[in-house]
């Protein structure tokens, strides 16, 4: 059995792609002016293709790249709404880390509250500190107990 998208000539083995690419190959030759030419009438005769089939394969393959590349565009978009997706997902659990950070700071100041000592203590300063500091982080005003 003849593998897929091979020539049915069973000299020449090229595949459908191939062919199309030699084409390609000696059209961006004539294009760009080289002196380097390409006879895709010999070509087609060494393949035991007809002119006409070697420009379908080509057609083909074009067709095939373009649907490729469409398709490579649209998973890049994608990738790109993920990665914000990602950043924006990181950014929530960053804030949610603190705001957990915060609520632990709190527990412990309400926690050195109902020890029933009075006013203001080292620890209750140190505490109410950095509350303040990690809710300044988060844009919330400042909590203040002795004023």
């Amino acid at each position: 059995m003849m593998p897929k998208n091979r020539c049915s000539s069973p000299s020449a083995q090229w595949t459908s792609d191939e062919i199309a690419q030699v084409l390609k190959t000696a059209e961006m030759l004539r294009h760009k002016g080289s002196a380097l030419k390409l006879n895709v009438s010999s070509f087609c005769a060494e393949v035991g293709l007809s002119r006409k089939n070697a420009y379908k394969h080509k057609r083909h393959f074009e067709k095939n790249q373009s649907a490729v590349a469409a398709q490579w565009s649209e998973l890049n978009e994608q990738h790109q709404r993920d990665l914000e997706k990602i950043r924006l997902l990181e950014a929530r659990l960053a804030e949610a880390e603190i705001h957990q950070h915060l609520r632990a700071v709190l527990r412990e100041l309400v926690i050195d509250y109902q020890k029933k000592e009075p006013g203001k203590t080292p620890k209750r300063q140190r505490l109410l500190d950095k509350y303040n500091h990690i809710s300044h982080s988060l844009g919330l005003a400042p909590l203040s107990l002795w004023e």
